[in-house]
């Protein structure tokens, strides 16, 4: 038995546009955002979505409210979803932050670090994971669209044991989607492709 999670990044936001840090704050989706959405919505239409579950951050919901247009399903929010906290860096613009000696380990690397008054991205990455889980154990043999954040997916996935040296703008674009199994039989998640 397994359940799938397809998970998607929420479309553009204004903040997104200017590279701004946006953590737990939140801006507007752009058009191009709106139209990201539509396009993740549109590669699922044959997967018989059972239910969206987004972030509680309004970007996410945003996304997921366009995404149930198409996809007939009924949504939820979950606070457990939103992004990485970013403490002092949420609201800067990320061409001043990078000259800060932790800026790389703190958004390349899986550590411990973690901007002043923010998260960690182990912390992060295990709040994401047993959300994740906890999805999976409640709505057995179904198939969910997950809307939430880029530096949560990178956390999650560096948590999966998925490690890479690029930062979440690097890695996943706005809309991108990709699709993880949760097989209940080994109590674990098997990540099965980028869509």
């Amino acid at each position: 038995m397994k359940t799938t999670l397809y998970l998607a990044r929420h479309g553009q936001t204004q903040w997104n546009k200017v590279q701004r840090f946006q953590g737990q704050l939140d801006s507007e989706l752009t058009a191009i955002g709106k139209q990201q959405s539509e396009n993740v919505a549109s590669q699922l239409i044959s997967k018989k979505i059972d239910l969206i579950v987004s972030s509680s951050l309004g970007r996410a919901i945003a996304s997921a409210a366009i995404c149930q247009q198409q996809l007939n399903a009924p949504v939820m929010s979950l606070d457990s979803l939103v992004e990485r906290d970013l403490g002092h860096w949420q609201g800067k613009h990320v061409n001043d932050i990078k000259n800060d000696k932790n800026y790389h380990e703190i958004l390349h690397q899986f550590t411990e670090l973690k901007p002043v008054n923010g998260e960690s991205a182990i912390l992060c990455g295990e709040r994401i994971y047993q959300a994740l889980k906890s999805l999976a154990l409640s709505h057995k043999s179904k198939n969910l669209l997950v809307i939430f954040h880029g530096e949560a997916l990178r956390c999650l996935l560096a948590r999966l044991g998925e490690n890479s040296t690029g930062n979440a703008y690097q890695l996943f674009d706005n809309g991108c989607l990709l699709s993880l199994n949760y097989l209940h039989q080994d109590n674990q998640f098997q990540l099965v492709e980028q869509l």
